[in-house]
């Protein structure tokens, strides 16, 4: 089996962020948090859940190193820890870069073809179907 390398341990982490971002109720916790750090209480007021539902998310979220509790004079608070984000979406943008290099390949060969056409066989009204020239492979 081979080794797991730095770049498989960073994606495994973006993955599980993303996987705890899966969740509306997550995403409003995160949205709610970026603003202010704040209790479950107080977050439970805002959200359509109980504060027990509320609790759980925020356990989700603690475990996929989302969020972080600070001591305050009226409780826990919750606040957000940006890096696990950020790195998710970095792996995210990467992603989309790679595949928008691609489409730009693509066209780009699809824009040379030698009459300015993708297909030539498809304008002639066969569909694209037309027998190979001996000793051309498909």
């Amino acid at each position: 089996m081979p080794e797991r390398t730095e770049q498989h341990e960073a994606h495994a982490a973006s993955a599980q962020v993303l996987k705890a971002l899966a969740d509306p109720v997550r995403l409003q916790i995160m949205d709610s948090l970026a603003a202010r750090p704040r209790g479950v209480t107080d977050l439970a007021r805002t959200l359509p859940i109980t504060r027990q539902g509320t609790a759980k998310h925020l356990g989700v979220l603690r475990r996929a190193g989302l969020v972080e509790t600070r001591p305050g004079p009226t409780g826990e608070s919750y606040r957000v820890i940006p890096a696990p984000v950020d790195e998710a979406s970095r792996v995210l943008a990467r992603a989309a870069d790679r595949w928008t290099t691609q489409l730009e390949l693509l066209k780009q060969a699809a824009e040379s073809a030698p009459d300015g056409s993708a297909d030539p066989a498809a304008e002639e009204g066969d569909g694209g179907m037309r027998p190979a020239a001996p000793g051309s492979s498909p």
